[in-house]
């Protein structure tokens, strides 16, 4: 298949730019189609790491180590980035709703319930990186850091930025990819029950070795900033991981070793 010339195949001339993730696409009520990406300037592919990154010795000890992840793999800042691409025309769609800005806080692994996958959402839960020097409004008592910056989940509103909500780790923690789990009875497809959620999140201490699954009930207004309903403590030390998911109704049964 010819990328350029085959008809099946619609190309939409955009910034240049690199993305790893994307949230979730979608075709609108004119027949557009929209996606939110993460979208970096720059990329730096190819750096063979060959320990954790908290035990390299590098330029980067005085900053979080959300940032540190972030520098050692030659990312530039990112941001999430809302594209509407008029199918029809083959081209961005004209005006101010062409493309735009939903979070600037260095957001990477968006994720949405996997019920309004490819379907109109409001919502989106990305990893971001927050400057509390910067925010003077945000509550936070980090401390025993160099750097300002923490680690952070936002609950993206895609329709009024003014209402992203997030939650702020502690200095030295890492969030995984946060997974959504539908309420018992809700249904998340409806625009009204959308956020009708739970966001379990798995974090890693780099600094103590230790790794806690946190779960955070992320309906209603302000709901996420209240903090998680539940921080457990796994019996041993998980690394950071990225992805996952969630299965309604599978469990498992472990032997005894």
């Amino acid at each position: 298949m010819d990328l350029f010339q085959d008809e099946r195949v619609t190309v939409v001339q955009m910034n240049r730019h690199f993305a790893f993730h994307y949230a979730n696409a979608f075709e609108d009520m004119e027949g557009n189609v929209v996606f939110d990406t993460v979208q970096n300037d720059h990329m730096e592919l190819g750096i063979d790491v060959e320990k954790p990154f908290w035990k390299i010795e590098n330029s980067f000890r005085d900053v979080s180590p959300f940032r540190q992840i972030c520098l050692a793999y030659g990312r530039s800042p990112s941001r999430l980035i809302r594209y509407t691409v008029d199918i029809q025309n083959k081209r961005l769609a004209i005006g101010n709703d062409q493309s735009k800005v939903l979070s600037t806080r260095m957001p990477e692994f968006p994720s949405i319930p996997r019920d309004v996958s490819t379907r109109r959402h409001r919502y989106i839960y990305p990893l971001a990186l927050v400057d509390v020097n910067a925010n003077p409004n945000i509550n936070t008592s980090i401390s025993g850091s160099d750097s300002s910056e923490v680690a952070a989940i936002e609950k993206i509103d895609s329709e009024d930025t003014t209402n992203n909500e997030h939650f702020l780790f502690e200095p030295d923690e890492i969030p995984g990819e946060a997974i959504l789990v539908p309420k018992a009875g809700k249904n998340v497809s409806l625009p009204s029950e959308e956020d009708a959620c739970y966001v379990l999140v798995q974090v890693t201490n780099v600094k103590e070795m230790k790794t806690d699954v946190v779960i955070f009930d992320v309906e209603g207004d302000r709901a996420f900033e209240k903090g998680p309903i539940l921080r457990f403590p796994l019996p041993v030390f998980v690394p950071l991981l990225i992805h996952g998911s969630f299965a309604d109704g599978v469990t498992f049964e472990f032997g005894e070793s």
